[in-house]
């Protein structure tokens, strides 16, 4: 915690790495931004893919190739790589 002005304290972003997935023999890593929010990163050269959400429903963001982001998404909520998401569309 920070604590600001006037003695509020101010939370700070954490960053959680949740794991790692392999798609198409290229290895991703997968880090959790906040509740149901992720980020897609290649290990290979640590670019960012983009991102997906989870919550409130399944979805990516924009990236240079979004069905690879897709299937990453649905790989890393597949292999327990998430916070437990239920019953989730993962075709939308």
């Amino acid at each position: 915690m920070i604590t600001g002005l006037g003695g509020r304290q101010e939370s700070q972003m954490q960053i959680i790495v949740k794991g790692m997935v392999q798609v198409a023999g290229t290895t991703f890593r997968i880090v959790r931004i906040q509740r149901g929010h992720y980020e897609v990163v290649r290990i290979l050269d640590d670019t960012r893919l983009g991102s997906f959400w989870s919550e409130p429903s399944f979805a990516v963001s924009e990236s240079v190739d979004r069905e690879l982001l897709r299937e990453v998404a649905r790989c890393a909520i597949k292999d327990g790589k998430t916070t437990w998401v239920g019953r989730l569309d993962l075709l939308g």
